[in-house]
């Protein structure tokens, strides 16, 4: 396994890791009325919200997800009001016309079992939390890996909703349970006059692609070794 640290994530769409200023706030959709969600911009901004506030499980294949036309709508109709509070457009619609990509929105579960697009099972003590997450209008076969950094930070931030669902483990990675499996990351945050995100770190892996040997004539090692 290898380690891939990276260094002061927070803000690289707004410019602030908390853009709102807020661990959590209020967004009023039509149709829908108050949604608490979290506003989270590390290495890629991203709206948080429960699944159950949209009466999910939070286990809901992508399938599913996207047969489902009121929670697809709803869900696109969070993600354009998060994009004014955060600032990325000055509208709703602008966010839905010219902003389709950012922010990036997640619905966010406990830990619970769950099956896989494979057909295997997760256990609920294989994982921390659940998350379905929705990128361009589409549910996520996995989750994407900016999207999963940004999840890592918003766990380790008191009072998110990421923070709240998380269980709490003596583990140092925090496993997260989507469509496709588990991934592990791991998030460094600290409080000192703001909330700032140090580090997240994620893991990947390598195999050898080739080995081989080079023959060198008897003569020149031996000269090497005079």
């Amino acid at each position: 396994r290898i380690r891939l640290s990276f260094d002061d994530p927070g803000g690289a769409t707004t410019g602030k890791l908390l853009p709102s200023g807020e661990v959590r706030n209020i967004l009023d959709i039509a149709g829908i009325g108050a949604i608490e969600a979290s506003l989270v911009d590390a290495t890629n901004a991203c709206v948080f919200v429960a699944a159950d506030s949209l009466g999910l499980k939070g286990t809901e294949m992508p399938e599913a997800l996207e047969a489902n036309q009121n929670v697809m709508q709803a869900l696109e109709a969070i993600r354009c009001a998060a994009a004014v509070v955060m600032g990325l457009t000055a509208s709703p619609e602008e966010a839905k016309a010219r902003s389709p990509s950012n922010p990036k929105v997640a619905l966010v579960s406990p830990a619970q079992p769950a099956a896989t697009l494979a057909g295997d099972m997760i256990k609920a003590d294989a994982m921390d939390l659940t998350v379905r997450m929705v990128s361009m209008g589409r549910p996520h076969h996995a989750v994407p890996l900016t999207g999963a950094m940004c999840l890592a930070i918003a766990a380790g931030i008191d009072g998110t909703i990421v923070n709240q669902v998380r269980k709490r483990s003596q583990l140092s990675d925090l496993r997260i349970g989507h469509p496709s499996g588990v991934i592990e990351l791991s998030a460094d945050v600290s409080d000192e006059n703001g909330w700032r995100a140090d580090r997240v770190v994620v893991y990947r892996t390598a195999r050898r692609l080739m080995e081989g040997s080079v023959l060198i004539p008897a003569v020149i090692n031996a000269e090497n070794e005079g």
